[in-house]
Formats: structure tokens, C-alpha cells, sequence
């Protein structure tokens, strides 16, 4: 049983929003880290017509990283998470497949969803919140079985502005969703943690091509009038 009350859920690999979450915890003062490393898979990749993450991982492997930052790492499988933290663990997802059910309710698990929930669930969610007209944002949430659901910790709007481009707004999403993963343990201090209600949406699956030529048209509409 580790003693570590802050941990960091992401794949045995290179991966970018892990790497910026882990340098972000260490700017913002947190010293006392663990890194849960579950093995990496390799998936089929849906190769969108507008990829809206375009920032590779830097170069350095995931011990390396844990080692320069003074942080500990440990390498399990996800089915085993209940035994290696502690109930007072905060589980911040830097990267995650499927968590089992019984890790989800036995631990605080902290998801930062690249939407402004409830209203946009699933994946390719800014691309979805352009081609619904629906607002653009992050949340900080505790998760819960269902999908982008649970407790909500906060949320805030993407600024938009009449120069942004596609990805400008994708890359500020990004930075926003980091940092309020960082400072999500701090906001529960004085969060409601109002449940996220599932009635507005549906979980959305990765975007259509045909969709996407749509979202890009209506993206354009709705800068033009930021």
C-alpha cells in the first residue's frame, strides 16, 4: 500500500497532456507525486480530415520524466489500481483506457474533459460543440461510472477571438484542460460538486469526414462574430 495521497493515472509511454500535467504539478509546488504507468496499447487510429491535437510527445521516456521531476512510478495493470493507492487518493487521469467499475467507487478519480458538461460528452468533443453550436469549454469532474458524468468541480469557457484559428482554439482547450486538472484538488476545497446530469447528450463517437467540412464552415461563422 503506497502512502501517496496525489496520483498520476497515464500509460507506460510518451504522452503529451501526461507530460505537461506532471511539469505543471511540479511548477505549482507538488513534490509528493506518484505515477501510476498502465501498459501502453496500440489502438487503430481514426485519421480525422482536421486533427485538432497536432502536439506530438516530447522525446523523453515516462521514468526519465519521473526521475528529473522527483516523482515516484510505479508500473501496474489498471484491474489492479485498488490495491496500490489508498482510499484517501486523489487520481488525477492523466491518460486512461476503461477503469474498472469497482476503482471508479472506491477511489476519487479526477477526469479534465476537453467540453463544457453536461452538454457535450464523448470524444471529438470540440468538434462536436462547434458543429452543435453549443458552448466551447473544460471541466474538472470526480468521475463516475457513466461516461463524462459524475461530480463537476469546475468548468470554464474558451475564450474565442476574431484572429483565432482552428487550432489556436484547439491548442487553448488544451492548456486550459492541463491546468484544470492541476488545480482540481485545490477547487474541490470550495467546489458544490454538483452532479453532472446525463439527460443533455449522449456519449459522441469520433466525427465523420462529412461532418467535419460542415464543422470547419461553421467554426468559421461563429469566429467571425467572436
Amino acid at each position: 500500500m503506497v502512502t501517496q495521497n496525489l496520483c498520476v493515472l497515464t500509460y507506460d509511454a510518451p504522452h503529451r497532456k501526461t507530460q505537461e500535467l506532471l511539469l505543471r504539478l511540479k511548477a505549482s509546488g507538488q513534490s509528493n507525486v506518484l505515477v501510476l504507468a498502465t501498459p501502453w496499447e496500440e489502438r487503430k487510429n481514426f485519421k480525422p480530415l482536421f486533427p485538432h491535437r497536432v502536439l506530438g510527445a516530447h522525446n523523453i521516456v515516462l521514468s526519465q520524466l519521473c526521475e528529473n521531476l522527483g516523482y515516484d512510478l510505479q508500473r501496474v495493470n489498471i484491474q489492479d489500481l485498488a490495491s496500490v493507492t489508498n482510499k484517501d487518493s486523489h487520481i488525477l487521469i492523466g491518460g486512461a483506457g476503461i477503469i474498472p467499475q469497482e476503482v471508479v467507487e472506491s477511489r476519487t478519480l479526477i477526469n479534465s474533459h476537453p467540453a463544457y458538461l453536461p452538454y457535450v460528452r464523448g470524444l471529438d468533443s470540440l468538434k462536436w460543440a462547434i458543429y452543435d453550436g453549443l458552448p466551447i469549454g473544460v471541466t474538472s469532474h470526480i468521475v463516475s461510472a457513466e461516461c463524462d458524468a459524475g461530480k463537476m468541480i469546475r468548468r470554464e469557457l474558451v475564450p474565442l477571438n476574431t484572429w483565432d484559428t482552428f487550432h489556436s482554439v484547439a491548442q487553448r482547450q488544451f492548456e486550459m484542460e492541463v491546468n484544470l486538472l492541476v488545480s482540481a484538488t485545490e477547487d474541490m476545497k470550495t467546489s458544490s460538486l454538483e452532479n453532472l446530469s446525463t439527460e443533455y447528450s449522449t456519449p459522441h463517437r469520433r466525427m465523420p469526414h462529412s461532418k467535419e467540412i460542415i464543422m470547419m464552415k461553421r467554426f468559421e461563422r461563429l469566429i467571425e462574430n467572436a
